[in-house]
């Protein structure tokens, strides 16, 4: 049974305040997370995730809120030090910007740990999906059905600008279709990794393009089910007018797949079990890998089950 997300309850009810602790023992590890923001249904199950894993071994959490701002994501930073936990949890941003407060952490002797982002400067080790290969799986997807001949044209909907996820996202995408005749990206927009930021760049996209938009590429399933939304408004039938690939494995997009309505997701999980393995091997003595990744799974019409939805974030 899934916990309800009390950091999620508590961030609206104080959304003013800068960090919300989560109190265990006197004695317990304090482990600070300092989230991007609760914007879209994969941080919120990441933020859940987190609480639980940490309440599960008795620790002590530090919750931090940027609300979507890298400025105040590294203010958190600098406050989150100041109280000295033992480890410190960092989905960055942005690429860059964080490496002041991260020397300030390594000065300190907290441990940083970057989780489903990467960004300069100092840390242990970073825990993520392989972005790269997520959009390669993408581009695949839309190649098995389109094949070498039939036209692709394709709209991106980007994530946050300079955010590692999105870029490597469309790296991986474009270096798959680079040597395909019939698949060609006509439009990209910013859709902030946002569903309803999602569906406004659709519709424009829709406007400007309309019937020459035979698939969107979603750099996650927010903006995968945004574009879907906006297709369906205007008209159009997604799942046979045009084709929707995401990131994420959301429910919604598992729900959307079941329905014909997407084509496929590529799993990225909001779940770190990796993380805490670290801070184990750490705790023990060890030593551990600059780069851990996190494994993903397709989902297509050919695997998505009710069960899948079911536990799905």
């Amino acid at each position: 049974m899934k916990r309800k997300p009390l950091a999620i309850l508590l961030s609206c009810v104080i959304a003013a305040s800068v960090m919300v602790p989560v109190v265990a023992e006197e004695d317990a590890k304090t482990i600070a997370f300092c989230q991007i923001g609760n914007y879209n249904t994969w941080r919120i199950a990441e933020t859940e995730w987190i609480e639980n894993a940490c309440a599960d071994r008795g620790w002590n959490l530090i919750y931090t809120d940027a609300q979507s701002d890298t400025a105040k994501q590294v203010s958190d930073m600098e406050d989150v030090i100041a109280q000295k936990p033992d480890y410190i949890l960092l989905p960055p941003r942005e690429t860059t910007g964080f490496e002041t407060v991260l020397g300030e952490a390594a000065d300190a002797g907290i441990p940083v740990l970057l989780i489903d982002r990467y960004t300069e400067g100092e840390y242990v080790t970073q825990v993520s999906a392989d972005f790269v290969w997520e959009g390669e799986q993408c581009a695949e997807l839309l190649h098995n059905y389109f094949g070498d001949d039939e036209r692709c044209n394709i709209v991106v909907i980007e994530g946050t600008p300079g955010a590692d996820s999105g870029i490597k996202r469309g790296e991986g995408f474009d270096a798959f279709i680079e040597d395909k005749d019939n698949m060609n990206i006509i439009a990209s927009q910013v859709g902030n990794f946002n569903r309803a930021d999602a569906q406004s760049v659709m519709e424009n996209l829709i406007q400007a393009y309309g019937d020459d938009i035979d698939a969107v590429f979603g750099q996650d399933d927010d903006s995968a089910i945004g574009a879907i939304q906006a297709l369906k408004a205007a008209g159009y039938t997604p799942g046979e007018d045009v084709m929707v690939v995401g990131v994420g494995g959301y429910a919604d997009a598992l729900k959307a797949i079941k329905a014909g309505e997407m084509l496929g997701s590529v799993e990225c999980s909001p779940y770190f079990d990796k993380a805490f393995e670290v801070i184990d091997t750490l705790e023990a003595g060890g030593t551990v890998e600059k780069y851990i990744q996190n494994d993903g799974r397709i989902f297509t019409i050919d695997n998505v089950t009710d069960e899948l939805i079911d536990v799905a974030w």
